[in-house]
């Protein structure tokens, strides 16, 4: 066969490569990929050693939907480029060895190079970036998408990275290495943390998949496929398991060869026979041949006379062994994203790398796309550069153009991607990602052995799926928790979520486990705990897949606003139905908060007749300036009670405490005696305010005998033992209780109240607080709310706080399941915007 030459120019036998390379990639894509991702499942934990497995794609359908998401949009385009640029050179290659050329047109391969090289970098660059910097959702559950600063810290990091590269190849040049040394191990170190990462995943996830592999392809159902598998699944699972059998083997095989050639590179030579061998090509290293077991290969089948069954097996063999771990990057990448879906790495190994909070990847698509993107950019383009490289330069380069017959290429590109080095830079990536799984793996080992002690269940989510449209029935039509907290029965609520756990949380399971955790994420609501509210909103998003989660995506936005992070709030504002008011009160709320706006026409039509969002304008508007009055009109919805407690909160600020206790007294008088125990206890703290301190002590004594699990009543009780007048109360076994309770410094807890002021403001970080959470505390400065931007207004802050002012002081009020959530007031509220986008207009 004659050396091809660089062909310059444009001709029509271009065409064909080009053509097929694109209805290959397309059909590839189109077919083969959609297959292979379904069936994705996420597992995350329900209770101790326990985990539950669902699965978030079922059908083709679903992968093609989840794969046209906004963020999968760099990865499916990387992988798009890098595989088709490899198909380009294939193609290629072909007409060159069928003979319809003589060679390779340079426009081809220039394009299929930069199709190769491109998603490598960014596969690079974005495997750097998942492992320096901390991912969305770890710390803390989150649905924050890709922000603008993100993605600039990535491509920074990513061009800092490839000048570390550049900057190694000078210092090699500097001590005078040899060009090849020097091209490839720039190259190592450009794409290193593509290949650390891959080693990472797998050395992390490997003992969870051997043993899934082993019981499908045994035709058994696994932990994580729990019905049994289909003559392609059970195939797949076979492949799998024997490359997951052999890996730390040939991992093991490379990190000796290795040291081997450290310590001497020309330790290995082969004998007469195998030079004498006519399909035999002298290399540089033996690390080319597949290190010290490819080497004893060689030497062992060159034994074999015949030449049609001896160059086979050990070109076979030895591609087996220098791609082993490489190759599943590209054969099996989508079992790559099975186990960045699994989440599983934190169980079955040490090391990994973790993407998203599994509980959000259960429910959230946005966070489903985040991960396939990054399983796309991150190791697509650094496993088809692999291939490519392997497709050149394997057992035989004599086919790559030399000297003359790289044309006008003969002093750049040819100079460069020359031979050895390209031979050279193949086996060290792939030697770099088979060490790095080796070390992994090997740190993995002893939490492998509590493996078969943590249950995986990944037939709960459809029992639960049957089981959903009875629950009302199972349940005898129970009023929901947020309706009881909305009627302030909270000692029902919590006797009820008391009476579902009954001490065994740890054991639920199906409906129990979701009407458990609802009822506590609204308990910790209703006392303004968002942290936790959040927490528990994302487990009940992971526990219904996304289903019926309208009132766990309400908690998450409120959380955000209550966290005072806007930023995080608005992709989960995206997903909220618009068709649902609360949800648009929720909008209308962040926009008045964020100074932004977050309606439409639709929303505003339907705002525009809401009563609730006419009682916030007239809070801001006495915020403002006009003062608080209170309202003439009868309260008789829940958010009308909360919002008027919170007028006779301010009333109390002013020292107008008598005028609201007739007020307030007036109100009770028109219901029923006992139905609104917050009602009677802010009565009683109003009393309190006039100096009637044994009315005032009884009538809070008398409603703790009635509704001794109320925990607004329970932390006045606290107070007013800390003060010598009562006893403080048994504790609350649910731990449902205000921050006050506890036996630690809840001063230092105190900021887990989100959105409520702190009962004393004894220090700095209590002052900084209240502002952030209710400026309506400036009050008790001397310059009021119209001072509220400056400095010195919190310092003017006085230190004590009306007894029990923090239960029933609130800012902008939404509703929840028809249940009334405070979400505070920050001093930095930008009224002046909000009246900008006609947020405040009646």
């Amino acid at each position: 066969m004659t050396t091809p030459t660089i062909i310059q120019g444009f001709s029509w036998n271009m065409a064909g490569p080009l053509l097929f390379a694109s209805l290959a990639a397309w059909f590839f894509w189109r077919n083969i990929v959609p297959r292979q991702l379904r069936g994705l499942q996420v597992a995350f934990q329900t209770g101790e050693k326990k985990y539950e497995v669902h699965r978030v794609t079922d059908s083709v359908e679903d992968v093609r939907k989840l794969l046209t998401r906004e963020g999968t949009r760099l990865g499916v385009v990387s992988y798009l480029m890098a595989l088709t640029g490899s198909l380009v050179l294939l193609f290629e290659f072909i007409n060159f060895r069928t003979g319809v050329t003589v060679g390779y047109h340079a426009p081809s391969v220039a394009f299929a190079l930069v199709l190769i090289a491109v998603p490598a970098v960014v596969s690079s660059g974005t495997s750097l970036g998942a492992q320096v910097i901390k991912p969305h959702g770890v710390s803390r559950a989150s649905l924050q998408s890709n922000s603008n600063l993100r993605n600039a810290s990535y491509f920074a990091l990513t061009m800092a990275w490839m000048l570390l590269a550049f900057g190694v190849g000078m210092v090699l040049e500097a001590a005078a290495f040899s060009p090849t040394m020097r091209y490839s191990t720039m190259a190592l170190v450009a794409f290193s943390p593509a290949v650390l990462a891959y080693g990472r995943i797998l050395g992390s996830s490997w003992h969870a998949l051997k043993q899934s592999s082993s019981q499908i392809a045994k035709g058994g159902a696994s932990p994580f496929h729990n019905h049994l598998p289909n003559a392609r699944q059970q195939f797949i699972a076979q492949v799998v398991h024997f490359n997951l059998i052999v890996m730390p083997f040939v991992a093991f095989n490379t990190l000796v060869s290795l040291m081997l050639l450290i310590y001497n590179p020309d330790l290995f030579v082969h004998s007469d026979r195998v030079v004498n061998l006519p399909e035999y090509r002298v290399q540089s290293t033996y690390m080319e041949e597949g290190g010290v077991l490819g080497f004893a290969l060689i030497e062992l089948f060159s034994f074999i006379p015949q030449a049609g069954i001896r160059v086979p097996i050990v070109t076979t063999l030895l591609l087996f062994l220098l791609l082993n771990v490489a190759a599943i990057g590209f054969l099996f990448v989508y079992e790559v994203a099975r186990i960045l879906f699994l989440d599983i790495q934190d169980v079955s190994g040490r090391g990994g790398i973790r993407l998203a909070d599994s509980r959000l990847l259960r429910a959230e698509p946005i966070q489903q796309a985040n991960v396939l993107n990054f399983c796309f950019t991150g190791f697509a383009g650094q496993s088809m550069l692999l291939l490519a490289l392997a497709m050149i330069t394997f057992w035989d380069s004599s086919f790559l153009p030399q000297g003359t017959g790289c044309g006008s290429w003969e002093g750049n590109v040819c100079n460069v991607l020359e031979k050895d080095m390209l031979e050279q830079l193949t086996w060290m990536l792939a030697a770099g990602g088979q060490v790095a799984f080796l070390l992994v793996w090997a740190l993995s080992r002893k939490r492998s052995t509590t493996l078969s002690e943590i249950t995986f269940d990944a037939s709960m989510d459809e029992d639960r799926t049957r089981l959903r449209g009875m629950s009302d029935m199972i349940y005898l039509k129970q009023r929901s928790t947020s309706v009881l907290l909305g009627n302030d029965d909270w000692t029902t609520a919590i006797e009820r979520y008391e009476s579902s756990t009954q001490g065994r949380e740890a054991m639920l399971v199906g409906l129990d486990m979701i009407r458990s955790t609802k009822a506590k994420m609204l308990l910790y609501t209703g006392l303004g705990r968002w942290d936790e509210a959040e927490e528990l909103a994302v487990d009940l998003l992971a526990l219904q897949g996304g289903r019926d989660a309208q009132i766990s995506r309400l908690v998450l936005c409120a959380a955000s606003l209550a966290q005072r992070d806007y930023r995080e709030a608005v992709p989960r504002l995206a997903l909220l139905d618009n068709s649902d008011i609360e949800a648009v009160r929720l909008r209308w709320v962040a926009s008045v908060l964020t100074g932004q706006h977050h309606l439409d026409k639709e929303a505003k039509s339907m705002l525009s007749v809401d009563p609730l969002r006419k009682d916030n304008i007239r809070m801001l508007e006495q915020f403002d300036g006009e003062g608080t009055v209170l309202r003439k009109t009868p309260i008789k919805q829940p958010s009308q009670r909360s919002m008027y407690l919170s007028e006779i909160a301010r009333m109390r600020l002013t020292g107008q405490s008598e005028e609201a206790l007739n007020h307030l007294e007036r109100q009770l008088a028109a219901l029923d005696e006992g139905a609104w125990p917050h009602g009677q206890l802010v009565a009683a703290l109003l009393n309190l305010d006039d100096g009637r301190t044994l009315t005032a002590v009884s009538a809070i004594k008398k409603l703790s005998k009635q509704h001794p699990r109320h925990p607004h009543i329970r932390a006045v009780m606290h107070q007013l033992a800390g003060m010598g007048q009562a006893k403080r109360p048994a504790s609350e076994p649910t731990r449902i209780q205000w921050l006050l309770e506890g036996e630690t410094d809840w001063k230092q807890a105190w900021g887990q109240h989100n959105v409520a002021p702190p009962p004393t403001l004894e220090n700095t970080s209590l002052r900084e607080h209240a502002m952030n959470a209710n400026a309506w505390m400036l009050l008790l400065s001397e310059e009021g709310t119209n001072q509220r931007a400056a400095k010195k207004a919190m310092k003017s802050l006085v230190d004590e706080v009306p007894v029990g002012l923090f239960t029933h002081l609130t800012g902008l009020t939404i509703t929840i399941g028809g249940m009334p959530v405070d979400l505070g007031l920050p001093a930095n509220i930008n009224l002046n915007a909000a009246r900008k986008h006609g947020l405040l207009d009646r």
